[in-house]
């Protein structure tokens, strides 16, 4: 398996590269408050992934990868959605997680 820090770095070599060719060829229109989309989103998931496929510090990663994605919904559905709601759902999902790995870890 590849390090967490190698495919980090990968992910968001392919984010930033694939979001200056979108922006600068015009697809999009640029806009500062979806920049830490293009980072967070593609990051967060790939956190959340290796932290699924991950043995050891499964919760760690699981955790990071949820608010990273917290933060990708927030800036990109900052104009549909009120932001304190995509948070509210982060906590949810985080507690959740945190009874999933007390459940395991009791057993």
């Amino acid at each position: 398996m590849v390090s967490y820090g190698a495919g980090a770095l990968i992910v968001l070599a392919l984010s930033i590269g694939l979001a200056l060719i979108i922006y600068g060829s015009g697809i999009l229109e640029f806009n500062i408050f979806n920049i830490p989309s293009w980072i967070f989103g593609p990051l967060g998931a790939y956190t959340l992934i290796y932290g699924i496929a991950s043995r050891r510090s499964s919760l760690y990663y699981s955790i990071w990868g949820t608010l990273m994605l917290a933060v990708f919904l927030v800036s990109t559905l900052y104009t549909v959605f009120n932001p304190v709601i995509i948070v509210g759902v982060a906590i949810i999902v985080i507690a959740i997680l945190g009874l999933i790995a007390r459940g395991r870890s009791e057993k």
